[in-house]
């Protein structure tokens, strides 16, 4: 296996080798066309976790993610428009609304495929990607925290109904049924208004509502992100947040403990990967193609 970005010496117990290879790839034209247009990023979630305890991607990790503020990813958007390598990379931004809004964009890399069991059969461009997390100001008054939290999750909840989730059980089960029969324009439209109301506001806090974790775990102090640094990641290096351990502590707890095997199944993303295939053609195939506008999706 010529493996261009990851270590040679790692074991691929996961078979996730040559796939984290190509998402690294992805990865590493972010952070070079980033440095080049003087746009900040770095490593989030599972990501910066791996950076810190694995010196590179947690081995059964299947995806990365990253942090950019507003006005660094509406900066990111405009220039790769502009300069971006389109012939290689497509910018999918779900959920984009008339003024920009947006829930979380990916980079994808085209003559690839990245299939995932609830949109595996979706007319959409399924190539490899980078997930970008947008970092929005955050009020510093809890009851606004909290209503923008409310909304930031009812965006969520809809874009799972729309893609017909259902390991959840209990209230979380209910609500995303709710979601079903609830009008995108109440829990789209309006939901990111109120996750974007607060951009031009002073603060003290970033938030990720939009993400999968509740209202505490989202919720950062801005003083975390006013600066990044490069650290190695596999045999490259990539920004991560200067207070790295505090940011870590903050979203995982005790960073450093190892989850179950059961956990580690349930993390993993990907129904199908192939790096030398294009998604098109697994479609041609004979998907349902059951969704062609990616501007209704959330």
């Amino acid at each position: 296996m010529n493996l261009q970005f990851m270590r040679s010496n790692l074991e691929n117990e996961y078979g996730l080798l040559k796939l984290q290879d190509k998402i690294l790839e992805i990865a590493v034209y972010i952070d070079k066309f980033c440095d080049e247009h003087g746009i900040d990023y770095c490593l989030m979630g599972g990501s910066a976790l791996g950076a810190k305890r694995h010196g590179g991607f947690i081995p059964w990790d299947d995806d990365l993610d990253i942090f950019m503020t507003l006005d660094n990813y509406e900066k990111f958007r405009r220039e790769f428009k502009r300069s971006g390598n389109h012939e290689k990379y497509y910018l999918q931004e779900w959920g984009l609304r008339k003024n920009g809004e947006v829930t979380i964009p990916k980079l994808r890399m085209n003559g690839t495929a990245y299939l995932e069991e609830l949109t595996k059969d979706w007319d959409i461009h399924q190539g490899i990607y980078v997930d970008i997390f947008i970092l929005h100001t955050c009020p510093d008054h809890k009851l606004l925290q909290l209503w923008q939290c409310f909304w930031a999750k009812c965006v969520v909840m809809k874009g799972l109904a729309m893609r017909g989730y259902s390991r959840q059980t209990g209230i979380r089960r209910f609500l995303i049924n709710l979601s079903k029969i609830m009008p995108e324009c109440l829990m789209v439209t309006y939901g990111l208004k109120q996750v974007y109301r607060y951009r031009n506001h002073s603060s003290k806090n970033y938030c990720n509502f939009l993400g999968k974790v509740l209202y505490k775990k989202g919720l950062y102090p801005r003083e975390l992100f006013c600066e990044t640094v490069k650290i190695p990641f596999e045999t490259v290096n990539l920004r991560v947040p200067k207070g790295l351990s505090q940011f870590l502590t903050r979203r995982f707890g005790d960073y450093m403990k190892l989850p179950s095997k059961e956990r580690i199944k349930w993390e993993q993303h990907a129904w199908k990967w192939d790096c030398e295939k294009s998604y098109e053609e697994y479609m041609a195939a004979g998907m349902s193609h059951a969704f062609k506008d990616e501007k209704k999706l959330v």
